[in-house]
């Protein structure tokens, strides 16, 4: 029910009891004192007084009412501590009556049978009202059962060391059992003194003894002027884009901060879900930065995937590893899982060993994909139809410092299993690549651009439709900033990061594999699909929530420390302006961009001799130098955005 309209059925219904309260006590008062004086008579000398006596004294009673807030409680969610605050406010009422009749000289409103009787069917019509109404809206338990035995036997089991003055956001069901089973168990330590809601329509209402206020603005408020030690996020409703929203408030506190788990992340029913104190968890950083999933057409992927060869090389790795997860749901013929991280394979076979059926089937193979001689092999014994090129080395810092390695994992790699795809006459060849191949300043980028540039030329020749997928850092990197200050966190800091103004985007490795297939099934050969622009955020800001998340304060507990730039680091990567909605990329954050191939590849001749494996560090230089002319090298720099940026 409405807030107004809860409040409007209330006041209307005390107006009735309050009118029945008066008239049955001063009946009863009239037939004590006078004996003989029949009913019809004394209901006659009750209208006489009415309008200057009774009903003054109603109007009296429901202004106390209001004003000791009686009529804030939320009964959809009403616990003991509510109908005692409605009795409380019942015997203010009567008391407020009682001293006006005293003031004004109402006699009859001052005997004592009138002052008891009414206040006696005040309590059993109000409260009987408001019980019924309870029942009635919710279908919930009552509160005696929702604290019996088998709540206390939970309570026993409990074992938190959190406590405190706390903070509910969210005024709903969930948020209804922490606060009952907090109140209830005192040796949890944690003591609710304010719910924060969105709904302005809760703002000022009481849930089971607790403000509610309608204001996210007010969490920092709030938190500081009320000393509020923990945080609670009890919206498992939630989506993660609002999730991500409420969390960048809440970590600009210094309070410790606690969710529920998403509700369909733990597979429960909303309707029924009995949320618990025990089931609170810390708020990870994929939390923060996280976004819903996109709406993609799983049946076109379907159409796309099912019954098919699938190839995936790098399949070990972080995003191959998700980008498997998802293509074998569809249902391939047979999918391949080709990597060199033995350890890696092992995990990713075991876990996928599942969906292994008579229909669908995965091998992991053990190879290089820089094996010319292995990749033949795999080729020629499984024939793939659809090919996704994961393998690479994408950190920037060590490719800058090994080019010779990068240039031919990411480069010489490639060219392999592009030229073995064009030969056994793969349909699709997809590269994941990355968005910093769109402004090539350092070996990393420019060895992914390099690659584009080799299958788009490809791509002009064969039969093969290549095509390039782009997208953001990855959430769950191994080795990016984000496991950096993790454990950095984890040792008790310093976090350190390169740059105040450093700003990254993030994509959760989920999101990246659902677009990349839906990206792989809309190919048509030739175009650079674009995810994206992913969640922005400055490294000191992502530092300093990090830090929050993990219930330690900055400067205090950890220090951010500022040290030099990387070798090849840029400080913004920013998303591309150059990318338009259009063509076969009719889904959501998918882009295909128009920039294409301004740079043409000199002759392979001249990228490297015969033996690549003879290549030195010198010779990749050179190489790039022919590919992009502009490129600096180590000793000279680059610079980004007009600032110098030495590559160490």
């Amino acid at each position: 029910m409405a807030k107004n309209t809860r409040i409007a059925f209330f006041f209307i219904c005390d107006l009735i009891c309050f009118n029945i309260s008066y008239l049955l006590a001063f009946l009863n008062s009239a037939a004590v004192s006078e004996g003989q004086l029949s009913v019809s008579d004394a209901a006659g000398r009750y209208m006489d007084i009415y309008p200057t006596g009774f009903l003054i004294l109603i109007i009296i009673k429901l202004a106390a009412m209001y004003i000791s807030s009686a009529y804030k409680i939320m009964f959809e969610y009403a616990g003991s501590r509510d109908f005692r605050r409605t009795s409380l406010s019942l015997g203010a009422s009567t008391l407020a009556s009682v001293t006006a009749a005293a003031l004004v000289g109402i006699g009859p409103a001052l005997l004592p049978q009138v002052i008891l009787m009414s206040f006696i069917f005040d309590a059993a019509l109000i409260l009987t009202i408001r019980g019924i109404y309870f029942k009635r809206f919710t279908g919930r338990k009552d509160e005696e059962e929702r604290e019996g035995q088998g709540l206390r036997r939970r309570y026993a089991q409990q074992k938190n060391s959190s406590g405190g003055r706390v903070m509910i956001i969210g005024a709903n069901r969930a948020a209804v059992d922490l606060i009952a089973e907090m109140q209830a168990n005192e040796s949890l330590g944690r003591k609710p003194e304010i719910i924060i809601d969105d709904d302005k329509s809760h703002d000022g209402d009481i849930l089971l003894g607790v403000e509610i206020v309608a204001r996210r603005g007010e969490i920092r408020l709030r938190a500081r002027r009320q000393n509020i030690d923990e945080i609670i996020i009890a919206k498992p409703d939630v989506s993660k884009r609002q999730l991500a929203s409420l969390l960048r408030e809440c970590v600009k506190t210094r309070c410790r901060i606690s969710m529920l788990p998403l509700a369909r992340s733990s597979g429960k029913p909303s309707a029924t879900w009995t949320a618990s104190v025990s089931e609170l968890r810390k708020p990870t950083v994929a939390d923060l930065l996280g976004r819903d999933r996109p709406r993609v057409d799983h049946r076109k992927i379907g159409d796309e995937l099912k019954g098919r060869v699938v190839l995936v090389t790098g399949g070990a790795g972080v995003f191959g590893s998700e980008l498997c997860r998802r293509i074998i749901r569809y249902k391939p013929r047979r999918l391949i899982i080709l990597d060199i991280d033995e350890d890696g394979l092992a995990l990713l076979t075991a876990e996928l060993e599942s969906y292994h059926t008579a229909e669908t089937e995965f091998r992991a193979v053990i190879a290089s994909v820089r094996d010319a001689t292995v990749m033949r092999r795999v080729f020629n014994a499984f024939r793939p139809h659809i090919v996704f090129h994961a393998a690479e080395l994408k950190q920037i810092p060590l490719a800058q410092t090994n080019p010779r390695e990068a240039f031919l994992t990411n480069v010489y790699g490639l060219k392999i299993a592009c030229d073995l795809a064009d030969e056994y006459t793969a349909e699709k060849f997809i590269l994941c690549s990355t968005v910093r191949a769109a402004n090539p300043v350092n070996v990393a980028s420019q060895c992914k651009r390099t690659a584009e540039l080799y299958i788009f030329e490809k791509n002009e020749k064969s039969h093969t439709m290549y095509s390039a997928v782009r997208f953001p850092n990855l959430i769950e990197g191994r080795g990016n900033v984000i496991a950096i200050f993790e454990k950095q966190i984890a040792q008790g800091g310093p976090v350190t990061i390169t740059d105040e103004d450093s700003v990254r985007r993030f994509i959760s490795s989920e999101e990246a594999a659902l677009l990349t297939v839906l990206a792989a099934a809309q190919a048509g050969g030739g175009e650079i699909f674009e995810i994206g622009p992913g969640e922005a955020f400055g490294l000191s800001e992502l530092a300093e929530a990090m830090i929050r998340l993990e219930g330690k304060n900055l400067g205090d507990d950890i220090e951010i420390i500022t040290t030099q730039r990387r070798a090849g680091e840029l400080v913004t990567e920013e998303a591309r302006e150059a990318m338009q909605r259009g063509g076969p990329a009719q889904a959501e954050r998918i882009w295909i961009t128009e920039d294409r191939s301004a740079t043409k590849l000199p002759h392979w001749s001249q990228l490297w001799p015969k033996d690549p494996e003879q290549m030195d560090d010198n010779n990749v230089m050179e190489i790039l130098r022919l590919v992009f002319p502009t490129y600096k090298t180590k000793a000279e720099g680059v610079t980004s955005r007009g600032v110098r940026v030495e590559n160490e």
